[in-house]
């Protein structure tokens, strides 16, 4: 339970993408980020609901994109082409 907790501190050094922004990101990385807040949301029902053999089987496969989403992020968030950032974010 606490790794899963103490993983989004190192959230900020793991994001290795050009832009921060959703809005300047590939496509494809907004169903990436879809697809982790639906197994957040599962995760989060099976947890208070009592144990069962197929509850458990889906946790753990859950369990196993959570973490892999966040020790993935370097390499997957750097792909793909990136909308070109205008002048007005980047002007100093």
């Amino acid at each position: 339970m606490g790794g899963a907790v103490i993983v989004l501190f190192f959230l900020p050094w793991l994001d290795a993408s050009k832009v921060k922004s959703i809005r300047y990101r590939p496509t494809w990385h907004k169903y990436v980020y879809a697809v982790f807040v639906v197994n957040f949301v599962v995760l989060g029902y099976l947890g208070v609901q009592p144990p069962s053999p197929i509850g458990e089987r889906v946790s753990q496969a859950g369990t196993l994109f959570y973490f892999g989403f966040f020790f993935l992020m370097p390499w997957w968030s750097k792909l793909g082409t990136f909308k070109a950032v205008p002048d007005r974010v980047t002007f100093k």
